[in-house]
């Protein structure tokens, strides 16, 4: 796979704002959002969206440090992005 067609999300599609990293709820619901286009884009699959917003939610949203009274929201972000992928594949 070339470097081109990669899906890096945070600095490249979904705008850094702030501190470098993930450090704000707007950043989290875009990155959320990069990830269902790219499904609807057909770009990745069902499965591998779902594992990237699991994962968003799971692993760096609990290891940040810098959305630290944030965190509730930003797994109720990605929590309803989950979800609204799940209606999709219906």
């Amino acid at each position: 796979m070339s470097r081109k067609n990669r899906n890096i999300y945070l600095g490249r599609r979904v705008k850094d704002t702030g501190k470098k990293g993930l450090d704000n709820l707007k950043e989290v619901e875009d990155l959320c959002k990069a990830i269902l286009a790219d499904y609807h884009r057909r770009r990745i699959s069902y499965a591998k969206a779902m594992r990237r917003l699991v994962f968003l939610r799971t692993t760096v949203i609990k290891r940040s440090e810098k959305l630290a009274g944030k965190k509730r929201k930003a797994y109720a972000i990605v929590r309803k992005y989950e979800e609204k992928l799940r209606r999709l594949k219906k």
